[in-house]
């Protein structure tokens, strides 16, 4: 009983949509219609503010991606080793990505995969971000190397810990991140593109198109500026 309510509790505090709140609070805005249509961080930067990000970002590190792991480990005390402790954080982005609350809706879940692999491994949470943020610094390009940190994961799992179901969780983290990269919040395709090179680009790009300038700006047909 304990587990379940765990697991229910983890994916329904990932579904809280801090973002779309924020977006509707601070400049009465729902953010899925603004930008990349994505409900995160970045997002939020761009058409609602700077400062409202790292709140934001704070909550769904520590609230919404660690926290459940936090009480798996120290309330429910399950052990790190365990497989059971593969749900919590897989369920806590799964409800960031597709929240009960925005008809499965949401964002990328990057943010709160970052808090899971704080309270797991911060040896990995700390990989992910330098390889990231490096890769970023080179090419500018953030979407490319947050995938390419999240598919060497499992790989420095394996070496940095005697955990298997810590490698099988990377794993699951990569196919969520992945999943809804190409789903896209349901997003339908332009109509001025090929399906593969959208597809291409979201997988590898984070968005539809090449040009990110315009993506990332892109406002409702009839709206001002924010």
């Amino acid at each position: 009983m304990d587990i379940a309510a765990l697991y229910i509790g983890a994916y329904l505090l990932g579904s809280i949509p801090t973002a779309y709140l924020i977006g509707r609070l601070v400049r009465g805005v729902d953010i899925r219609g603004y930008g990349s249509g994505n409900v995160g961080s970045a997002n939020l930067w761009e058409h609602v503010g700077k400062r409202w990000v790292y709140p934001v970002a704070m909550a769904e590190i520590f609230i919404k991606g660690a926290l459940p792991i936090w009480v798996a480990l120290y309330v429910l005390d399950i052990d790190r080793s365990s497989a059971l402790l593969i749900g919590p954080p897989l369920l806590a982005i799964a409800g960031n990505n597709w929240s009960i609350f925005l008809k499965l809706q949401g964002g990328r879940g990057i943010a709160v995969a970052g808090g899971t692999l704080v309270a797991l491994s911060p040896i990995l949470a700390i990989a992910v971000a330098a390889i990231s943020i490096l890769g970023w610094k080179i090419t500018k390009s953030s979407g490319l190397w947050v995938l390419i940190s999240l598919m060497t994961l499992p790989l420095i799992a394996y070496l940095a810990h005697d955990n298997l179901n810590l490698v099988w969780y990377c794993f699951g983290l990569l196919g969520i991140v992945a999943l809804k990269r190409l789903s896209a919040n349901w997003t339908p395709f332009p109509a001025d593109v090929s399906r593969k090179k959208v597809l291409f680009n979201r997988l590898f790009r984070d968005r539809d198109v090449s040009d990110r300038t315009g993506w990332v700006r892109r406002i409702p047909e009839g709206s001002s500026c924010i």
